[in-house]
């Protein structure tokens, strides 16, 4: 059974197996409700608004396409933005490094990890660090950008060393909260009750909410991430008919997969198959992807669709007939939005 058969199977359903597991996750369970109590108040603050988008479940929700939409969505309305992101997996995790500003990406970003690279790679004009220490990014991004409007961290629902301003917190409707046992029995990184402390939760993908956001009154977004383009590997565009009319398959290394599949299924787009890695894979061994063309020969694959965070870690390997999927959330409800970000921005305590 492969790693994301079992993540479904149990980790989405209550089963015998997830039942083992339960008493497993009480202790983790109980130190994050401690840590939450304990250090969600007394973080740094900063001079500008913070505004942070996370999740409390493991896996794929759409943070940072969710991220590169807030922050250009704020850049169209004139406010200078930038953008933390840990890094993860990338050289810089731990050494703070502004990847891109507001004339040009920098070298660094091709090595800052996927979606760091990806953030510093869609956001013209925006500055992007990458690093985990997101009290000494946001005092490095202020020294190199002293105008800046608001700082946007990606991933940081459970940082409490800043204080954040507005916090975004993000579902997939199908899935929401799995079996609602904290890890290892469930896919919840905290408790439930940690979306107390969100300003707005979002949601994506098909279906009638939860009842836990019903109840929560919390303001809710809901949107989906729709396909903008398929591109080739020199930028250039891919006809949606050319795709159409071969036999292609997926190929991610992400933390939601099968959302990928339904994105793409939403499309009407027919695949023969999905090479499935595991969430920021490095794609480093070359056997592995000769052992992918041989595949494609032998199965007559024409492209291998792929995601824009895959691309970052694929675009050296140019054997591979990429078609790469620039999605882009979009929100069910345009005014809405907007109407939370003003109101809650403009009630903070920064404006």
């Amino acid at each position: 059974m492969s790693l994301q058969t079992f993540i479904t199977k149990h980790l989405y359903k209550r089963t015998i197996v997830s039942l083992l597991l339960y008493p497993l996750s009480l202790p983790y369970a109980l130190i994050a409700r401690i840590r939450r109590k304990q250090q969600s108040n007394v973080g740094w603050e900063t001079d500008i608004p913070i505004i942070s988008v996370g999740n409390i479940v493991s896996g794929g929700t759409g943070k940072t396409p969710f991220t590169i939409f807030l922050a250009k969505y704020l850049q169209e309305q004139g406010k200078k933005v930038a953008v933390s992101h840990r890094g993860y997996k990338g050289e810089f995790e731990n050494i703070l490094t502004i990847i891109s500003t507001r004339d040009k990406i920098l070298p660094e970003a091709d090595i800052a990890g996927d979606e760091a690279q990806l953030l510093a790679n869609s956001l013209v004009g925006i500055p992007v660090i990458a690093g985990r220490n997101r009290k000494n990014a946001i005092r490095m991004l202020l020294k190199s950008f002293p105008d800046l409007d608001y700082i946007i961290l990606d991933d940081s629902f459970q940082h409490f060393k800043v204080k954040h301003t507005l916090d975004f917190v993000l579902f997939k409707t199908e899935s929401s909260y799995g079996n609602g046992f904290v890890l290892p029995a469930g896919i919840l990184r905290e408790p439930l009750s940690a979306i107390s402390d969100a300003d707005c939760l979002v949601f994506t993908g098909k279906g009638d909410l939860p009842k836990f956001a019903l109840s929560a009154e919390k303001p809710i977004i809901q949107g989906n991430y729709q396909i903008k383009r398929f591109y080739s590997m020199e930028g250039d565009d891919i006809e949606f008919s050319e795709l159409k009319d071969n036999r292609v398959a997926l190929l991610s290394a992400i933390g939601n997969p099968i959302s990928f599949e339904r994105t793409i299924m939403d499309a009407k787009l027919s695949f023969f198959k999905h090479y499935v890695f595991p969430d920021h894979y490095a794609f480093n061994k070359i056997a592995e992807i000769n052992n992918i063309l041989d595949d494609l020969s032998i199965n007559d694959i024409k492209y291998v669709v792929t995601t824009e965070k895959d691309f970052t870690k694929l675009q050296n390997y140019l054997e591979l007939p990429l078609a790469v999927t620039e999605i882009a959330f979009v929100p069910n409800d345009s005014e809405t939005f907007s109407n939370l970000i003003s109101s809650t921005l403009t009630n903070s305590k920064h404006e």
